[in-house]
């Protein structure tokens, strides 16, 4: 549909480290983000739709090459006059066929237009396919996020559950107050109910990938996905030459040369073209027959196109004008991204092999100091709390480094992956 990226999928080639998870269980249907952007890409609406816009300016391109019709006419002349001419017998009938010749390679600029026409349309194509599997990557990780936020929330429940045990036991021994077993019932019904409503938002999430290529409801239970696998990335100055290229970019190189083309066009229809004809003529009065010879030519006078010479070149200065504005702002964007990207992947270093492994360390010893009395419910729940507050860190910051890495390759249009 659209050729020039038809055969790569940029923003799926960085997050193809989202294709595999171990956190997944074998018998469920799963589906990889590449077959998400794969299905996206045949059964997008959006997509599917401009295909027909391509279409119709084939059409007008046909068009454009379509030489002028002959003309076909006819007069009679000297009838239901007075005098002699009232009977017809000084009538004179000419049949005539004429044919607009045009001149100075009016119909091939025509046709140039309607072609740079479409080029303009092929790279807003273009951008349109990039914004949809950019799209569809995002709600791939919102998935996959979404799945590591139920785990979590299966894990404060976990976690709920064995502090009620706990409590219970301390309670029964009476070593801890009835208000701590209440205590602890109120906080597993909550971690019930965050474990409920998270259970709701994965579905939430599953329903609008499938939503990606108009499925009713998805077909699959889980992505296969691993959040905190972060692909590499190239240089900060790789990515800037690749900004030149993008479609986004590509789209006023050619509006400029459809301006171009405009312009040559406005130029060759300062001569519209001659019509020549050529008929025969029907004397009554000696019924005789006679050829008879027509040609018309429009005369440049005052009309000779300036107006929309002016307004193309205009346009055409307006075009590179807006592709450097353009340039400036994607260039100021990146960096931004760049830089958010570097410190999600620091922070989601830090959490994972720093801070996550000794927050697991001071629980455990909390538990094992609560259970014999030395720490206090409060010191627990607090242990607990941390923990899993740390771990929607990681989480938020993984999601967050996907989520920079798509909007990266969806304003350079190009793959990081090494």
């Amino acid at each position: 549909m659209f050729t020039r990226l038809g055969r790569s999928l940029p923003v799926a080639a960085t997050l193809l480290a989202l294709g595999a998870s171990t956190s997944v269980r074998a018998q469920e249907p799963v589906i990889t983000l590449r077959e998400a952007i794969s299905r996206t890409l045949q059964s997008n609406p959006d997509l599917a739709a401009y295909a027909y816009t391509l279409k119709a300016q084939d059409g007008r391109i046909t068009q454009s090459g379509l030489r002028p019709n002959p003309t076909l006419s006819g007069t009679v002349e000297n009838v239901l006059g007075t005098g002699l001419a009232s009977g017809g017998q000084y009538a004179e009938l000419t049949l005539m066929l004429s044919q607009v010749i045009e001149l100075g390679g009016l119909r091939e600029r025509r046709i140039d237009v309607a072609r740079r026409e479409r080029d303009g349309l092929q790279a807003e194509g273009d951008i349109r396919r990039l914004d949809t599997i950019a799209e569809t990557a995002r709600r791939f990780v919102s998935l996959a996020s979404q799945q590591e936020q139920h785990q979590l929330t299966h894990l404060a429940v976990e976690l709920a559950e064995k502090t009620a045990a706990a409590v219970e036991k301390r309670v029964a021994a009476a070593k801890s107050p009835l208000a701590e077993r209440d205590r602890a019932a109120v906080a597993l019904q909550r971690a019930q109910n965050d474990d409920a409503h998270a259970e709701h938002e994965l579905q939430t999430a599953r329903y609008a990938l499938a939503a990606s290529w108009a499925a009713s409801k998805p077909d699959f239970v889980s992505a296969s996905a691993d959040l905190y696998r972060l692909p590499t990335m190239r240089s900060y100055d790789e990515l800037l030459a690749a900004l030149e290229a993008t479609p986004d970019l590509a789209r006023y190189l050619s509006e400029a040369r459809l301006r171009d083309a405009e312009i040559a066009l406005a130029i060759a229809g300062r001569r519209q073209g001659l019509q020549i004809g050529a008929g025969v003529r029907r004397l009554e009065q000696t019924r005789d027959t006679g050829l008879v010879f027509s040609f018309q030519m429009p005369l440049p006078v005052g009309d000779r196109n300036q107006g929309l010479i002016a307004e193309a070149e205009a346009r055409r200065e307006g075009a590179a004008a807006e592709r450097e504005a353009t340039l400036i702002k994607a260039r100021t964007q990146l960096f931004g991204y760049y830089r958010e990207l570097l410190d999600r992947q620091r922070q989601v270093g830090l959490i994972r092999e720093k801070a996550l492994p000794r927050m697991e360390s001071a629980l455990a010893h909390t538990d094992y100091a609560y259970e014999r009395g030395r720490y206090s419910y409060l010191e627990l729940v607090d242990a607990q709390r941390e923990l899993l507050e740390l771990k929607r860190e990681a989480i938020e910051a993984a999601a967050q480094y996907h989520f920079t890495l798509i909007e990266i390759e969806r304003l350079t249009g190009n793959g990081l992956s090494r």
